[in-house]
């Protein structure tokens, strides 16, 4: 189906411009093909003036220019546009039409997007195909409209149901922080729309979502399964050396490999390693739980609550590692 295959590429999209008609007084056509070039995977045509008619010549134009490179074309508040113009998908905010009801109108093959500003907009966005998340920062494309901060990005990358796209005030000076805050994709506006270079704008934005970051609980998780994984190996040759047996040493081999494997799905960002490496962290916590319960010194029972104390934070934190993961990875008939 076309819904299940736009909805796969929007998974996959890292970098959405949303731009107007004339973006920075130019030709459409001329900031399109540059930013197409650059390497933006969403564009997203945002007229307020423009009437219907006219509207869907240009968002044909676009759609075009996007289609011969890959990228999605989404527009702004007005689904029979979107429809007569055979775009994409068709984005709308808080105080436009419900989804439920563009939905009824667009049916199952468009793609729909909703702007949030808030933990409970967030919460209740489970009918859209995905979400814009800010303003971020304070920008004149959202007059009024008071800036998020980082925080609400942090709230999306851990409880967002759809996919979700950081936007507001972002550019290439500030994309890292986004980024880190747990957001894996941006929507920007003035970075390129206005940029005196637009395809070389894009591409250092693309080169900074492209650049692999992990959060600090991911790197903490795989520096614990490695570091695990040593010990396990050079306890198990230790005790070889001493007695002489190799009974232990095949299934600390056996365990090392195991850890390693977790290591290596989590730099991959595969859910199931951080899934597994929860489950890990659960066994941790519960026989330290009971070990701290007949500790019979100061000293055993305070290496049993740190113990139990940097396992409980480290699993807390990878739920959300695991929800960002989840939202990146979703299948097509779960997109929605």
């Amino acid at each position: 189906m076309l819904g299940n295959e736009r909805r796969v590429r929007l998974s996959q999209a890292r970098l959405y411009l949303v731009c107007d008609a004339r973006p920075g007084g130019r030709e459409l056509s001329e900031v399109l093909q540059a930013a197409l070039a650059g390497g933006v995977d969403v564009v997203q045509l945002r007229e307020k003036q423009m009437e219907d008619e006219a509207l869907t010549a240009v968002a044909r134009d676009a759609g075009a220019l996007c289609a011969g490179a890959g990228a999605l074309l989404i527009v702004n508040d007005r689904p029979a546009v979107a429809l007569a113009a055979g775009a994409d998908g068709v984005h709308v905010g808080q105080e436009d039409m419900p989804v439920a009801e563009v939905r009824a109108l667009v049916g199952e093959e468009l793609l729909i997007g909703l702007s949030t500003h808030a933990p409970a907009e967030i919460d209740a966005a489970g009918e859209a195909d995905y979400i814009g998340v800010g303003p971020v920062h304070a920008t004149p494309t959202k007059p009024g409209r008071p800036a998020v901060g980082l925080e609400l990005v942090r709230y999306a990358a851990e409880h967002a149901p759809v996919p979700f796209f950081a936007i507001g005030g972002i550019d290439s000076s500030n994309v890292g922080d986004v980024l880190a805050a747990g957001a894996r994709s941006v929507a920007v506006v003035r970075a390129i729309a206005e940029a005196a270079d637009p395809e070389r704008a894009t591409r250092e934005l693309r080169e900074a979502l492209d650049a692999k970051r992990w959060s600090r609980p991911l790197l903490a998780a795989i520096a614990v399964a490695m570091l695990l994984a040593l010990a396990v190996i050079v306890g198990a040759a230790s005790v070889h050396n001493l007695s002489h047996q190799g009974g232990s040493l095949p299934g600390a081999v056996f365990l090392a490999a195991v850890l390693l494997a977790l290591a290596s799905g989590m730099y991959r960002e595969r859910y199931w390693a951080v899934l597994s490496f929860e489950a890990l962290l659960a066994f941790q916590i519960i026989v330290t739980s009971l070990a701290l319960a007949v500790a019979s010194t100061l000293q055993a029972a305070a290496v049993c609550v740190v113990s139990i104390g940097l396992g409980g934070w480290l699993f807390w934190k990878l739920v959300g590692v695991m929800a960002r993961i989840q939202a990146g990875e979703r299948q097509p008939q779960t997109l929605r």
